[in-house]
């Protein structure tokens, strides 16, 4: 069995709220690459393969050099790199922030991914456990179960129109934009059916009739998982001082 997989899930929720904590107090490239590093090591050690990591991020590959462009053009500092004119598009101190802004996203992504080796139950459970009220924990349950839905059924209208001739890819922006104007309208129609239905369902199964409720699976801290909350919670703390001791 993979290490992380063995752990309680409210492990894994302290993992990565002390890494995404870290990524947020820092602003240096080169803590920010250490600690990224430090994340891909914990997910390969627990048994997450390359394979399974790097394709969950090409999704975000425009988005980061969307950011790094950005962050370039609005932040300048340092040496001008491109210069239009009296104005400086692109500067070495830019281009350092927008890197920072992007191992930070790739940290934060890259760390939440250890989530997923536990289902959404466990995660609930990990939440109500914490102390969150289980009407938001059920929230939380039921965005995870939508987004997916969400997501195939704008799959399945794109490529009903595909069906039709359109060629999507090869279409004028401005028409691109309309076609998912289009798309947009059916999507939220259903997914407020769903909503609506989904309603009706809770409802009919007393949902909130009482403040407390029990649940079929329980959590349970082990050994193992108290020695990892403790041994994160010190080298965050740990790394959080040396960090502004270094600055």
């Amino acid at each position: 069995m993979k290490l992380l997989q063995k752990l309680d899930p409210r492990t894994k929720i302290v993992l990565v709220l002390v890494i995404s904590t870290l990524s947020i107090l820092m602003n240096e490239v080169l803590w920010l690459a250490g600690l990224l590093a430090a994340a891909y090591l914990m997910l390969f050690l627990g048994g997450m393969k390359p394979g399974e990591v790097f394709p969950r991020l090409k999704r975000f590959l425009f988005l980061f050099v969307a950011l790094l462009v950005i962050q370039s053009i609005f932040s300048p500092s340092g040496a001008p790199l491109i210069t239009v004119g009296e104005i400086h598009l692109v500067t070495t101190g830019g281009v350092l922030k927008g890197i920072a802004v992007i191992l930070r996203m790739l940290i934060i992504v890259t760390s939440a991914m250890m989530l997923l080796t536990s289902s959404p139950m466990e995660l609930v459970l990990a939440l109500i456990r914490f102390g969150v009220p289980y009407e938001i924990a059920f929230m939380v349950l039921m965005a995870i179960r939508f987004l997916p839905v969400l997501g195939e059924e704008v799959r399945d209208a794109l490529t009903a129109i595909q069906l039709r001739g359109v060629k999507i890819k090869e279409i004028p922006l401005g028409q691109k934009i309309k076609v998912y104007t289009y798309i947009f309208m059916p999507v939220t129609a259903s997914a407020l059916l769903k909503a609506k239905k989904t309603a009706i369902a809770m409802e009919a199964r007393a949902f909130r009739a009482f403040p407390r409720r029990s649940y079929l699976d329980e959590l349970h801290l082990r050994g193992r998982d108290y020695a990892v909350m403790a041994l994160a919670l010190a080298a965050g703390l740990g790394c959080c001082s040396a960090y502004f001791l270094v600055r």
